[in-house]
């Protein structure tokens, strides 16, 4: 299941809330493991017990067995009645579940705002109307059983009803006799503890019947549909050189695209080229599809129509890791794991030490005694605190660092890719001037063999760039140099003159 999560589509966790997947690893994932195997022993246990009981009965009194038969058609369609709406109030009450889960995971990570906003009050009447909700399974679920107690306690009566009759029926038939006495008694007194059996019987058999309503939720997500395949024949063929891309040129041939079925276009008949190891600076109003070009070129979402050419290959023939492991991507909300320095910048243990303190050193965030005096000016001009060493802890989602210096470990994790096709997505939109600007440096430099595509919050960010693409509706509305752009008038002349009116 984890695997099949993992390799979901967007559009699975576009529309699937947070808690439903953390209900299937918790609840679900516990009924399967623990309840399922104790629900399994105590119902052999017990049914074994009953059938004992009935088999000691039919055989002391045979006559017996012909009242069995109306007392077993009885109670098979009260079970099955009651399986029935058990089963279905015990997935109502797994479903209720998942709001509770979604709702306090996201507390745990709020609960300074919640805090600074006094909400305490309103969180919990929140809680309390969810666990209301979910309680009201709950008492279903126990209001069923009790309706089933009751039909096996008449059960249980009237089998010890019948045997008495039988042991009264036969005793006249046989005239007294002190042997049949005797069995008659043993299975009377059998009779008296079956209803007990009975009733538990029949609960472990329908708690597992309900309970296996957890493995099917399980199977359902062992089932999502798949990304593409992570790797394809065509990614070792003579096609597609070793070390691809070299040149970093990238094609958008009529491409469209949309987020998932149902959905409009997002990417409407896309065509550009931008040229091999070009910085391109990538502008538009929201929703004019600038991040929809990350989104395309990694395959977060295939394209519903068209192709992406990089170096004249096909990205879509490739596998997903092959190009996902091409292109190194900046995002605007930078990403770090909780573990340490070393995990995040090399999580598969493929560089050594000296190459993971070059990268620290030169994005400005790695300190040693003989290197103290050279960073002390840069680290104070953006106030941040070095790292001493690659076994410094990262909290979850980076929480001890600030967002400049989470910002410079992802760009330090991007350097050592070595990556051919660099995409910085509003990196800097989170941070001061003067992190941008190193930032900027950074990407000018070593990144100068690359082609970079900045998707701009800052117009001054971008203006030095080799090309602009200004995006409209999905569409590439212009693209040329910035000079070339600013002379001829158009969409982008507008929006500098525009910017400029706002910071004048």
């Amino acid at each position: 299941m984890l695997d099949s999560i993992l390799q979901a589509p967007m559009a699975f966790f576009d529309t699937t809330p947070i808690g439903r997947i953390i209900n299937r690893f918790s609840k679900d994932m516990y009924t399967v493991d623990e309840m399922l195997i104790a629900t399994i022993r105590s119902y052999l246990a017990t049914i074994a017990s009953v059938i004992g009981v009935l088999v000691v009965i039919s055989t002391a009194q045979p006559l017996f067995i012909v009242f069995l038969i109306p007392i077993t058609i009885f109670y098979m369609m009260q079970k099955t009645f009651f399986n029935k709406t058990y089963r279905e109030v015990k997935r109502l009450d797994s479903v209720a579940r998942s709001p509770i889960y979604a709702l306090l995971g996201e507390t745990l990570d709020g609960v300074s705002s919640i805090r600074a906003f006094n909400a305490q009050e309103y969180l919990m009447r929140r809680i309390v109307g969810m666990l209301d909700q979910q309680q009201n399974a709950y008492y279903l679920t126990f209001t069923g059983q009790c309706w089933l107690a009751v039909r096996l306690e008449l059960v249980g009566t009237v089998i010890i009803t019948f045997s008495c009759l039988c042991a009264v029926i036969q005793h006249v038939e046989v005239g007294g006799s002190k042997a049949f006495a005797s069995v008659a008694g043993l299975a009377i007194s059998f009779a008296l503890s079956v209803t007990q059996s009975l009733n538990w019987s029949v609960r472990m058999a329908s708690d597992l019947e309900a309970n296996m309503v957890a493995v099917e939720r399980l199977e359902q997500y062992c089932q999502i549909p798949s990304e593409a395949a992570r790797k394809t024949d065509f990614d070792d063929s003579p096609a597609v050189d070793v070390n691809w891309p070299t040149n970093g040129k990238i094609e958008f041939l009529n491409a469209e695209l949309r987020y998932r079925k149902g959905l409009p276009l997002v990417l409407k008949g896309l065509n550009l080229a931008i040229p091999g190891r070009s910085k391109v600076g990538v502008v538009g109003r929201t929703g004019a599809g600038k991040s929809t070009l990350m989104v395309a070129l990694m395959r977060i979402v295939e394209l519903a129509g068209g192709s992406i050419m990089i170096d004249g290959v096909d990205i879509k023939k490739l596998g997903l890791t092959h190009v996902r492991s091409r292109i190194a991507v900046i995002p605007q909300d930078p990403v770090l794991f909780s573990g340490t320095v070393r995990i995040n910048l090399d999580p598969f243990n493929e560089c050594d030490d000296l190459k993971l303190y070059e990268v620290l050193r030169r994005v400005g965030l790695y300190s040693n005694p003989s290197s103290m005096n050279l960073l002390e000016e840069s680290l104070a001009t953006q106030n941040l605190t070095p790292i001493h060493s690659l076994n410094d802890i990262v909290l979850e989602g980076g929480q001890n660092f600030s967002t400049g210096q989470r910002q410079l470990l992802v760009i330090a994790r991007a350097l050592l890719s070595k990556a051919s096709i660099v995409i910085m997505d509003e990196a800097t939109a989170a941070v001061d001037a003067d992190t941008d600007s190193k930032i900027q440096k950074i990407m000018r430099e070593d990144f100068a063999n690359a082609t970079c595509i900045t998707i701009a919050h800052r117009l001054n960010t971008i203006m030095d760039s080799d090309y602009i693409l200004m995006m409209d509706d999905g569409r590439a509305a212009e693209f040329d140099k910035p000079m070339a752009l600013l002379e001829k008038g158009g969409m982008f002349k507008d929006l500098v003159d525009a910017w400029e009116e706002e910071h004048e």
